[in-house]
């Protein structure tokens, strides 16, 4: 099950609501959730960027995804929430423009929610909104060699791994390397009619 839910405060930006998930844009209010897991080390490291310090940095990067003007919508940080309890659980987003067609998808979820097909569910949602409506033509997402997890939650979206950067990123004192996943719109409609 999916849908898009118009957006009142911004029609090119649609809600999306799944199963068990909705999304739409972050909101100040979700700073406190966002730190809850971008402070812990666990998921930091998974995801390649530094630990959150303190929440004011949260609420800063809140402030500018908020900013974001018509040109780079697509880029807009959506909040992944459980529709039972209306809990934030992590983010989604495109976070680069690669061509005019061509975006990278990035995402994050609270280690409680693991292992629960819940970003698989996210990514499906988000897939359909690139290829739909974005009209995109490859959506591409770059995954580090330690994370096993994201790389079989892009496998199961249908991505393909395409290449690897050799000791993209340094982390506790070793180089390592970044998986490079792709799926183009052509593959993903094919998925569609199974």
């Amino acid at each position: 099950m999916f849908k898009l839910i118009p957006n009142p405060e911004n029609p090119q930006l649609p809600h999306l609501e799944m199963e068990r998930l909705y999304l739409r844009p972050i909101e100040r209010g979700d700073a406190a959730a966002m730190f809850a897991y971008g402070s812990r080390p666990d998921v930091a490291r998974l995801g390649g960027f530094p630990v959150n310090q303190d929440i004011k940095e949260v609420e800063a990067l809140i402030v500018r995804d908020q900013a974001k003007t018509a040109s780079n919508l697509k880029m807009r940080i959506y909040a992944i929430i459980d529709k039972t309890s209306d809990q934030m659980l992590g983010t989604i987003n495109f976070n680069q423009k690669i061509a005019p067609k061509i975006l990278t998808m990035g995402y994050v979820l609270h280690p409680d929610y693991w292992g629960r097909g819940m970003m698989v569910e996210a990514g499906e949602a988000m897939l359909h909104l690139a290829f739909e409506y974005f009209s995109c033509h490859k959506i591409e997402m770059t995954i580090y060699d330690y994370n096993v997890q994201s790389q079989s939650v892009a496998r199961k979206l249908g991505f393909t791994q395409e290449g690897r950067l050799r000791q993209r990123l340094q982390l506790d004192m070793i180089y390592r390397d970044a998986l490079i996943f792709g799926l183009l719109a052509e593959e993903w409609q094919s998925r569609q009619k199974v």
